[in-house]
């Protein structure tokens, strides 16, 4: 009663203070001070070249499922508030937040940091902004998962305090729940997958009334979501655009040399083409549209992270054995990570029999070298378990994985019509060729799915479970120069 007597004095009713701080906690302040700043709001959307970026929580779903509904809002608004203070480190705008994901982007002009640049000198700026924000979001939810209070600055307002310290909380008490031992544990950690691309959009205000958004619409937003789907989990995907204004102003290599300069290992060696590595994101669902694109690494210390989650699985027994076949699976195509595997089975003394994977993998090549040896099966098999690294194994698998791509429809000269008899003719024969390709491939795409995939995966299993039983290495590895490497590929 004593408030609502002050609010008349004030000329104000409960209902205007209640709208007035609605309108307080749900607008976004960094549109705010540019819409006072700019004197009104916009009649009519902007057209300019604006980069964007995408974050999305990997797994989340499997994740909250130890969460109750309180505690995953906490866990995420802790989470924001550490990603916001690094788009605020270089002015990103945090466009919105949807669940597990959140948009952000740089440039237009709503962004003060482009006032009075040249086009090409904004893009420039923009894709450096929205390249070294992307490393910076993987580094501070690396941060974030150590639940470390350090990593709150001093200097942050206590709301963001407040939420920092609550999400800290819960990730603490996951990990040393007794409960949860088994499942998550020391290990639980939030991952998230990060893309970016650069383009032309329009910028302004959007929506019906009564609902309207301040967005940026375009193609590059539809592709910087493509991006950040395909991303690997850690890691950032980016478009072509964008890799090729980082490559104007050499980026690329400044962020390879800082990057192995962070290394604290296996990544001190990387090479600049593993550390962005192109990729043609294919979509099916678009008629085979494909992305050129680039997966950037953003772990410096990525080998040693997996490292240290093989050996807690290793830790756990028989039932850590899934979740080691899940790592190598996903990281096959990383060879300093595979390198990773590789010293750790030899340090442990498990022995992964990588000349039995080879003959169960590539036989005609291996018949092939038996033949060249004048029949001596067992040298050729000495010969493959000294000189093959596992990388190479799991290399050639995914080059018959990539003998795999969609098939290509290719349809003869449709324009010449000599008569309706022979213009059919000729497309029911493409039509019946094509089948039988698609159909070929379908066997072998599931022969690599059902047999090649999971039994080379079975072999890893299968010395893992011997480590178990015996406690001790079974064979021996040796380091003799690599003269069978070309075989492996």
């Amino acid at each position: 009663m004593i408030q609502s007597e002050k609010n008349a004095r004030d000329g104000l009713s409960d209902e205007d203070l209640l709208k007035a701080k609605i309108a307080e906690t749900f607008l976004n302040r960094q549109l705010e001070e540019f819409l006072v700043e700019h004197g009104n709001i916009p009649d009519a959307p902007d057209e300019s070249c604006v980069g964007v970026g995408f974050a999305d929580i990997v797994d989340y779903s499997y994740m909250s499922t130890w969460l109750s509904p309180r505690e995953n809002q906490r866990l995420l608004n802790g989470l924001y508030t550490a990603f916001l203070l690094t788009l605020k480190k270089r002015g990103g705008y945090l466009n919105k937040i949807a669940g597990d994901s959140i948009m952000f982007h740089f440039g237009g002009f709503i962004d003060p940091t482009c006032s009075g640049l040249a086009p090409e000198e904004a893009e420039t700026l923009i894709a450096r902004l929205l390249f070294q924000t992307c490393v910076e979001i993987q580094e501070s939810c690396r941060l974030f998962n150590r639940a470390d209070v350090d990593f709150i600055p001093s200097d942050i307002d206590p709301d963001a305090r407040t939420a920092l310290s609550q999400a800290f909380l819960i990730i603490r008490s996951l990990r040393e729940s007794m409960a949860l031992a088994s499942s998550v544990s020391s290990m639980f950690q939030v991952r998230i997958r990060v893309g970016a691309a650069l383009g032309d959009v329009c910028v302004g205000s959007f929506g019906p009334e009564g609902a309207k958004q301040w967005d940026v619409i375009g193609v590059p937003v539809i592709e910087a979501r493509r991006m950040e789907a395909s991303a690997p989990a850690d890691g950032i995907r980016i478009s072509r655009r964008l890799m090729e204004a980082l490559e104007r102003t050499d980026l690329v290599g400044t962020y390879h040399k800082t990057f192995r300069s962070k290394a604290s290992g296996f990544y001190q060696t990387i090479r600049r083409d593993e550390l962005f590595a192109y990729r043609e994101v294919i979509l099916s669902d678009k008629r085979q549209a494909m992305f050129p694109s680039w997966s950037v690494q953003a772990n410096p210390d990525l080998p040693e992270d997996v490292w240290r989650q093989v050996e807690f699985c290793l830790e756990k027994g028989e039932e850590g054995i899934g979740p080691i076949i899940n790592l190598i699976k996903y990281y096959r195509g990383n060879r300093l990570v595979s390198h990773a595997f590789e010293e750790f089975f030899r340090e442990h003394e498990i022995a992964i029999r990588k000349a039995e994977i080879f003959r169960f993998l590539l036989p005609g090549k291996f018949r092939k070298l038996v033949e060249e040896r004048g029949g001596d099966e067992r040298g050729v098999l000495e010969k493959i378990e000294s000189s093959v690294s596992l990388f190479q194994l799991l290399n050639a698998l995914g080059k018959i994985q990539d003998s795999l791509k969609p098939l290509k429809t290719v349809i003869g000269d449709i324009e010449r019509f000599d008569s309706w008899d022979a213009w059919m003719k000729d497309r029911i024969r493409e039509m019946n060729a094509l089948f039988d390709e698609s159909r070929r491939r379908g066997e072998r795409q599931r022969y690599f799915e059902e047999v090649l995939l999971p039994g080379f995966m079975t072999f890893i299993e299968a010395s893992v479970r011997e480590y178990f039983s015996k406690g001790k290495a079974i064979g021996a590895h040796h380091d003799d120069p690599i003269e069978f490497a070309a075989a492996a590929d």
